[in-house]
């Protein structure tokens, strides 16, 4: 829409043959004719209600969705008499081209959260409910039939050893919201060759889904039957600052090299949960980091060229959890 001060003021018997001509085309559906007397009308400043509804129903029907939507946008934004009646078309607009998660957030906000002063008529509230409902039984249908397809590719992916895709397809699952137990999935967490990393993206899918069930898993010989709380990390934030407690000097000193501690610290960590070393061993696995990341960065300290036996035992721990995130979430 132009700006106020570029409208043009035109005659009042061209806008009213422009408009008469364009009602016309749209009781006949010449909805392409009826859209340029519309856009003409536009073009020469009438904005007036009818000549944009008129205008967007000659769009939706010209399947103009894209610009139908962003005009729709404009009106709504000017909160003005007809705001309404513009939410109505814009939300059927979205829905006729399944963008139905938008539809439904479009209606929460003008239901729930209105920030407009226009209030909503009792018809169009029960419209805008009705057409909500709908969304959200086609967006459920969408989604479990996305479900499906991701959850059949997992299983190819487990067929073909493809560890990079089933961590990839796990992460799709777990940005759903549909959440399903399954005896595969449990399985993947105690076959040993299910990789590390894929196991702890099944661990966040586990918990995503809340529930209450124990979920057995098995990683590096190991074996537990943990609980996951849908609002807590798999990975205690007390493990970081447990770690990390021990190198606050060096964020001081070397704050470079404190942040590549920080980022081999969380691959270890994912690689590893949920058993990670116990809290006596905190000050040791902090020494091997340090001594990790100087080794591997080449920033060498003069004072620790020897490594204890069980220091060495996390260092090796340590260059393993790199190798193993990288094999999957490195290009």
């Amino acid at each position: 829409m132009k700006n106020d001060q570029e409208k043009i003021v035109m005659l009042p018997q061209w806008r009213h043959t422009l408009e008469q001509r364009a009602t016309e085309a749209m009781q006949d559906s010449h909805f392409q004719e009826a859209y340029e007397h519309f856009h003409q009308l536009t073009e020469n400043g009438v904005y007036s209600h009818e000549v944009m509804t008129g205008k967007l129903i000659c769009m939706m029907e010209l399947n103009m969705a894209e610009e139908a939507e962003e005009l729709c946008e404009q009106l709504i934004a000017k909160q003005d008499q007809y705001y309404s009646s513009y939410v109505h078309i814009y939300a059927t607009l979205l829905f006729q081209s399944s963008k139905y998660e938008e539809v439904m957030s479009v209606i929460d906000e003008v239901l729930e959260g209105n920030s407009s002063h226009q209030e909503v008529p009792a018809l169009i509230k029960e419209q805008l409910r009705h057409v909500y409902q709908l969304s959200e039984e086609l967006q459920h249908q969408d989604d479990e039939q996305t479900f499906n397809e991701v959850t059949a590719q997992l299983e190819q992916a487990l067929q073909e050893n493809n560890d990079r895709q089933q961590w990839y397809m796990i992460k799709r699952l777990t940005k759903m919201d549909i959440y399903q137990d399954s005896p595969l999935y449990r399985e993947m967490l105690i076959q040993p060759t299910t990789h590390p990393v894929v196991k702890t993206a099944m661990l966040e899918y586990y918990q995503k889904m809340g529930t209450e069930a124990p979920i057995h898993i098995e990683k590096f010989n190991l074996q537990d039957d943990i609980r996951l709380h849908p609002t807590e990390s798999i990975i205690p934030a007390s493990f970081f600052s447990g770690i990390m407690y021990f190198l606050e000097e060096l964020q001081q000193e070397d704050p470079t090299k404190y942040q590549m501690i920080q980022f081999i610290l969380e691959r270890f960590a994912y690689v590893y949960t949920p058993f990670l070393p116990p809290k006596d061993d905190y000050k040791l696995l902090a020494e091997s980091l340090f001594y990790y990341v100087s080794r591997s960065f080449q920033l060498y300290d003069d004072t620790d060229h020897q490594t204890s036996e069980m220091k060495q035992h996390y260092v090796d721990m340590i260059t393993m959890s790199d190798k193993l995130y990288a094999s999957i979430l490195d290009i």
